[in-house]
């Protein structure tokens, strides 16, 4: 049987053709680095292309084409990019330039991978009035899939639109045996390293990519922690990422401090995956070369990848192997050889990094994180003159947030009511607090957020806020206090306000007298 895969990537496709004994007629890609890896790996000469440009009339081979696949680029229908408003109508361009190959060479079967989301869009640009009507007869499927239940050790949904034994595919899913996180992880740490995917054994001098980078610093790691366990709106991920399951999504781009990066514990520390990790969890062995010039564009060609694990069950479907004969990947007869080039060494250590004088700055108190969209935090507001600090309250949804002012107002009508004579605890920190914190006016506090990320005296001053929090919560008298009074702030009431009436309005006291008496 013979394949071409559009937008080939660095080859998630190809070796899934070559795990099925399948023959690569040819491969389509743009990016240089990605299309350099993909020749590298399987000693082709694949020139690149900008596919856009491909005429489909004029594409002949002089072999009879079975199977068409390919991922186009997901970046205009990702939600990681401008937050899902990318152009979808630049990203269709790609999705029709794939139909119309498809159109003109009638495969036998064809597949297209992408993001979940494509899967709503797809579904509607093919109906009657769509940009993609015309070729509504080529779709005969449009599905999620988790590339987890496919042996992929991530979990990782994606999209699969075309026209292939769908059924039997889906079969296959109570055949495979499932690779956990901690699987990898531990492989890649032996003196003789056994692919966890494969089956391959190398001695540990002879797999590349596996030197660590530098340990997150102490900032890094606070902003990877509060952003994956206390984000304002986002549901709560583990810190350090879980091994007992899956892999969370490697993602293409991720920063030493996002949300999307998978940290696990290091030595001394936490660090980030290194290369030869991610793709072992996209699925590659690990005989394979990636040969990005930055470490950056290492991870983004891993990231941008489709799974060949995932690749292999869906050409075996299009093989139609039963499920009853269906066998691992470890299984095939083909061996992935080490290329003659090795890749290149890697960049490791910390990134030289400058910083902006308007660096935004915005995290939770500790002691008064609620989700959901209800929290107190400390930022700053970058685009004000002066760049003021204070702490803020909000409540509502990520389609509705209302800010409460913790300013004068608000501590003078809660006075009455939380700072009796008998919560002298607040008198004592709102005291500690200026004492020790007089200089960090908002001035100070922006230039200590901007010096360097070695410098951790912000959160020290958050943190110690939080202290103060959780000993007034402790020691404070709650009796006279009513969850009306924080309604008729709030004018709202939802479950969230409702079991944490008496904290929220301890720290609507708490931190609108220190915004009174810190940032006036």
């Amino acid at each position: 049987m013979n394949s071409i895969d559009l937008y080939s990537g660095i080859g998630g496709w190809t070796m899934g053709m070559k795990l099925s004994g399948i023959n690569n007629v040819a491969s389509y890609e743009w990016w240089h680095e990605a299309n350099q890896t993909h020749n590298f790996n399987f000693n082709t000469n694949h020139k690149e292309i900008d596919i856009r440009k491909i005429d489909p009339k004029k594409l002949e081979y002089d072999k009879n084409i079975d199977f068409v696949v390919g991922s186009p680029p997901c970046t205009q229908f990702s939600y990681a990019n401008k937050g899902g408003n990318g152009d979808i109508n630049d990203g269709l361009v790609d999705i029709k330039k794939f139909l119309d190959v498809v159109k003109h060479l009638k495969p036998k079967y064809w597949a297209m991978e992408n993001v979940p989301r494509v899967a709503g869009i797809l579904e509607t640009e093919i109906e009657t009035g769509g940009s993609l009507a015309s070729y509504k007869s080529l779709v005969k499927t449009i599905m999620i899939v988790d590339s987890a239940d496919y042996g992929v050790p991530q979990n990782r949904k994606r999209m699969i639109a075309g026209n292939f034994p769908v059924n039997l595919f889906d079969s296959y899913k109570k055949e495979i045996e499932l690779v956990n996180f901690g699987d990898v992880l531990k492989s890649l740490s032996k003196k003789n390293i056994i692919d966890p995917n494969y089956g391959y054994e190398l001695l540990k001098s002879e797999v590349t990519e596996l030197e660590n980078e530098v340990s997150l610093t102490p900032q890094e790691e606070r902003i990877n922690r509060d952003a994956k366990t206390y984000h304002p709106i986002y549901n709560k991920m583990s810190f350090p990422d879980r091994l007992n399951r899956p892999s969370r999504t490697v993602t293409a781009t991720c920063t030493r401090v996002s949300r999307e990066s998978i940290i696990v514990k290091a030595k001394k520390g936490y660090r980030r995956l290194n290369v030869r990790e991610r793709g072992v969890i996209q699925g590659f062995p690990i005989t394979y070369q990636f040969y990005g010039r930055t470490l950056n564009a290492k991870f983004k060609m891993i990231g941008n990848a489709v799974p060949p694990i995932l690749t292999y069950y869906i050409f075996q479907s299009m093989l139609e192997v039963p499920a009853s004969k269906i066998e691992s990947p470890k299984k095939s007869s083909y061996y992935h050889e080490i290329p003659p080039y090795k890749s290149k060494e890697s960049n490791l250590g910390l990134p030289k990094r400058k910083y902006p004088s308007k660096r935004k700055f915005k995290f939770s108190v500790p002691h008064l994180r609620y989700g959901s969209g209800v929290r107190f935090e400390l930022s700053n507001d970058p685009k004000e003159e002066g760049i003021p600090w204070s702490f803020k309250f909000f409540h509502g949804n990520s389609k509705n947030i209302k800010e409460v002012k913790l300013n004068k107002e608000i501590k003078e009508s809660l006075a009455p009511v939380i700072n009796t004579t008998k919560n002298k605890i607040f008198n004592k920190s709102i005291k500690t607090i200026e004492s020790k914190y007089k200089k960090y006016k908002a001035d100070k506090l922006q230039e200590l957020w901007t010096s360097s990320e070695l410098n951790n005296d912000v959160f020290n001053f958050l943190d110690e806020v939080g202290v103060h929090v959780e000993s007034i919560m402790e020691h404070a008298d709650y009796k006279e206090i009513e969850p009306s009074l924080l309604t008729a702030i709030t004018e709202e009431s939802n479950k969230k306000i409702e079991q944490n009436y008496k904290s929220i309005l301890t720290g609507m006291y708490f931190l609108s007298s220190l915004n009174t008496k810190l940032f006036n």
